[in-house]
């Protein structure tokens, strides 16, 4: 036994010797491949006295040492082949044969000949032995005769450059390619990244072959080959391409480039001031940076120049005037040019049809001679987003049919337009007086949008559009007159409306069983008027393609008409704040896209509406104020409620325990979406949805709903019970309201778990115990509501905790310590938990949920403290902040509800 022990030890040693001797891993070239190498040297000569860039690398190439170790070669480590060989600017000269012992060198993956001299040879078929190349550069080497179709079979092929080869004594030659060779090249080369054939005669090649180059290419250069004809348009729409270089080419067909939404290079590429006969040139949305070219202005028959919307920097306002060389201009674009002024050099261009100097900082009036500007020509102006004041009487061009003045300072009444104005747009202005009449002759008129100005009088014609509307059949897409002063009854769209927004004035009448002729409606905002009486039945069913139904803020009562037609595309209901009574129409249950139904705000008397569960798509479901009544039941289909993100059940009748069964199933608000980007808004491009939320006393309408809004309000009601354990399930909320009700048991911990809350009103209700630590750590926590229950201990410090106000905790009479004036005087650690729960009777079972509760959770997120509540200025509230909040006080005992 000794002796196996022995053997056990002798075998440990030896294996941690032979691990601490030293001894190398690198293996030594091949014999082979080292006399391949020493006859190559041999073949060539090296001119040192040629160039004094040269560096001969070959010097080191000595027989008996390990090539590997040699100047220019590279060796993988494991068989010891050759796998690099770089000869670049080695001086050497002679000629490369078809027998060449370079050739040997099968497993070459990068060979590099550039800035050496081989006397003319041609590029050979035998490079196709190479299987493994990645990296090929026989640039200035004079390389001449056809460049073979074989170096296309070298398919890993990363880059390849074959660039400026020719001789320049005697009788001046260059390398050649064929087209058949580049057609066959760009199909083959599917990997490569890096292409450069400069000075490469290509007159023979179609630029039709353009179209197979490899989509991975980054670098593609081709300039002085002699290439004649029109550019495919998809080598501008690599997807990868960072630099293009085609000058110095015949490329003089090409008239038209266009390039918007493409990312052809950082800056705008020189080789496109090579097409001399351009006559179209869009830039636009191409994330170019950089300073604009001079070039650019030798481009003189360019009619179309659109530079927006990128990110050019330097002198722009200087180079813009410089334009007034570019006779021809039909078309400009300039907008985001930083331009304070209308540029004089636009009196010049006379042929002028488009021009777009949108996005600018042109301030003052606009100047006399700007009206002369294409006088006969001008169809499309767009002066918007700039800081232009004054007024406009009439436009001189009579062939105006798009015009945008929005987001400006103009004044006074809106100017007469153009017999064929197609589109007008003058939103956020400061326009007022009436809507001329002249506006009823427009007959081609599809745009009109006069949205935020101080408009008022009454639309034309009594209030309704004029018969001559529907004789020509118009096709008014988008009629925008919401935010104005109009009075008198409600206008009615043209039967061809999509969009009519006429929200914000004051509109009054009833709405009128007329407006169910205009079928093709998508979207009907008449919110915030003075509407009155009852609403048509055939409002419900008109339209099938209409998606958005907006009535808030009106004086409309009566029942909601009974009929929703099935199969439609409503997607938004908003009827809140207004009269209505009754109960909710079953045949809601045909608005299967429902995403937002708010009824808010009216005398609806009804048992809760448990079968809206079954709505697929409801994100957002607004009863509050009204008297729904009895029992909140449990959802009829297990994904029923699923997506619903605003929950308002507030300030109705409802009874019974806590709805736990609808908690439970707000899936949607489980999950916290941590993706970052642009916010998200619902709705779309035309509309918007909008809602309002209760928060401390006030309510704040959300002009937009972030897609990551979610809250929940069940205050003022009777509910019962306890609050649930799984309401910590909820990471996403950010507003909780249980304030005002019958609720019992304690505050459960897994609240701690709603790192994403903002606002806690559980006042006016009936909760023991102690204020869960956890709450401490809520770092987004801006607001708490705790008062009026029956909460004991002390309580928790540090964190949020340290900002709310006294208002917070009041009306607990067993609640002491900051910002309370009560002071403590036990040790909160003296104090059992048990002794705690036998003091509010635990003999309905509470303690083994809390027992739970104890065993599975931790403290929550530490982090940054949210300064006060309703701070709209700060981080925390930024997203209900500026433009997205309109703040009114709450009226509980609203006159719409007296």
């Amino acid at each position: 036994m000794e002796f196996y022990q022995f053997l056990c030890v002798l075998f440990c040693l030896s294996g941690q010797l032979l691990l601490n001797l030293p001894f190398s891993t690198a293996q030594l070239c091949r014999p082979v491949q080292s006399d391949a190498l020493l006859q190559f040297n041999d073949s060539l000569t090296a001119e040192t006295d040629t160039d004094s860039n040269c560096d001969p690398k070959m010097i080191t190439w000595k027989n008996g040492l390990d090539c590997c170790s040699w100047d220019g070669v590279t060796c993988d480590n494991v068989m010891g082949n050759i796998i690099n060989l770089d000869l670049s600017y080695s001086c050497l000269q002679g000629t490369l044969r078809s027998n060449s012992s370079l050739f040997a060198l099968r497993h070459l993956q990068s060979l590099n000949l550039a800035f050496n001299n081989f006397s003319s040879s041609p590029i050979l078929p035998e490079l196709s032995v190479f299987a493994e190349l990645r990296h090929l550069n026989l640039s200035h080497s004079s390389f001449l005769g056809l460049v073979p179709i074989e170096i296309s079979f070298l398919s890993k092929l990363v880059l390849l450059d074959l660039s400026y080869n020719y001789k320049t004594y005697g009788n001046f030659e260059v390398l050649k390619i064929e087209n058949t060779a580049f057609k066959i090249l760009t199909q083959n080369l599917t990997e490569l990244m890096e292409l450069n054939l400069d000075f490469i005669d290509m007159s023979a090649v179609s630029l039709s072959s353009f179209v197979n180059l490899s989509s991975s290419l980054t670098f593609f250069s081709a300039c002085s080959c002699i290439l004649q004809g029109k550019l495919p348009p998809n080598i501008f729409s690599l997807p990868n391409l960072l630099d293009l270089n085609l000058e110095y080419n015949d490329l003089t067909s090409l008239e038209s480039l266009t390039l918007s939404y493409t990312s052809i290079s950082s800056k705008i590429p020189d080789s496109i001031g090579e097409f001399k006969n351009l006559k179209t040139l869009d830039l636009s949305n191409c994330t170019l940076t950089g300073s604009i070219p001079s070039w650019l202005l030798n481009l003189t028959k360019l009619t179309t120049l659109d530079l927006s919307c990128n990110e050019l920097t330097g002198h722009i306002p200087s180079f813009v005037v410089k334009l007034e060389q570019l006779m021809d201009l039909k078309t400009l674009g300039l907008p985001s040019c930083n331009l304070t002024e209308f540029p004089p050099f636009l009196n010049s261009l006379k042929m002028l049809r488009e021009l777009d100097l949108s996005k600018n900082k042109i301030g003052g009036q606009i100047p006399r001679w700007f009206w002369d500007v294409g006088k006969g020509t001008l169809q499309y102006l767009d002066i918007s987003s700039n800081l232009i004041e004054g007024g406009i009487q009439q436009f001189p061009w009579k062939e105006l049919i798009h015009v945008d003045l929005s987001h400006n300072l103009f004044q006074g009444p809106l100017p007469i337009l153009p017999l064929h104005i197609v589109y007008f747009r003058a939103t956020d202005n400061g326009f007022n007086g009436e809507i001329p009449s002249s506006v009823c002759k427009l007959s081609s008129l599809e745009y009109l949008k006069f949205a935020r100005n101080n408009l008022s009088g009454s639309i034309p014609q009594g209030g309704q559009w004029p018969e001559e509307y529907f004789l020509h059949r118009l096709n008014r897409w988008m009629i925008d007159l919401s935010n104005n002063r109009f009075e008198g009854p409600l206008p009615i769209p043209p039967p061809t409306a999509l969009f009519y927004f006429i929200a914000n004035n004051k509109i009054g009448g009833n709405v009128s069983p007329l407006i169910c002729n205009a079928t093709e409606l998508r979207v009907l905002d008449l919110s915030n008027n003075s509407l009155m009486g009852t609403l048509p039945e055939c409002l419900m069913s008109f339209s099938k393609n209409l998606s958005v139904l907006n009535l808030r803020m009106n004086m409309i009562h009566g029942v909601i008409p009974r009929k929703f037609a099935k199969n439609n595309k409503l997607r938004t209901i908003d009827l809140s704040w207004n009269q209505f009574e009754g109960t909710l129409p079953r045949s809601l249950l045909h608005c299967e896209n429902l995403e937002v139904l708010d009824v808010g705000n009216n005398r609806m008397k009804d048992t809760f509406p448990d079968w809206l569960g079954t709505l697929p798509k409801l994100q957002v479901l607004v009863l509050r104020f009204n008297m729904f009544h009895g029992f909140v039941s449990s959802p009829r289909e297990a994904r029923s409620v699923s997506k619903l993100r605003i929950f308002d059940l507030s300030n109705n009748n409802l009874s019974g325990p806590l709805p736990v069964s609808y908690i439970m199933k707000l899936t949607t608000m489980m999950y916290q979406d941590k993706r970052q980007g642009k916010p998200q808004y619902m709705g779309d491009a035309n509309y918007q949805d909008s809602v309002m939320v209760s928060m401390k006393g006030l309510e704040i309408r959300l002009v937009k709903i972030l897609t990551v809004f979610t809250s929940i309000d069940l205050s003022s009601n009777h509910f019962g019970g306890e609050l649930p354990v799984y309401i910590g399930n909820l990471k996403s909320l950010k507003g909780l309201n249980f304030s005002h009700n019958n609720l019992t048991g304690y505050i459960p911990l897994s609240i701690g778990n709603l790192t994403e809350l903002e606002w806690l009103d559980l006042s006016s209700n009936k909760f023991i115990g102690s204020i869960p630590q956890e709450l401490a750590d809520l770092t987004s926590l801006a607001f708490l509501n705790l008062s009026e229950n029956q909460l004991i201990e002390p309580i928790p410090q540090g964190r949020q905790f340290n900002t709310f106000k006294s208002d917070s905790f009041a009306m607990n009479p067993r609640l002491c310590g900051f910002p309370l004036p009560e002071t403590c005087t036990n040790n909160p650690q003296e104090i059992p938990l048990v002794t705690i729960l036998q003091e509010n009777d635990i003999g309905h079972g509470s303690w083994f949920e809390w027992r739970a509760i104890l065993m599975g959770y931790g403290c929550g997120t530490v982090g940054g403290v949210s300064l006060g509540y309703i701070v709209l200025g700060s981080k925390k509230f930024e997203w209900l902040a500026g433009d997205n909040m309109e703040t009114i006080r709450k009226a509980r005992h609203d006159s719409l509800l007296v």
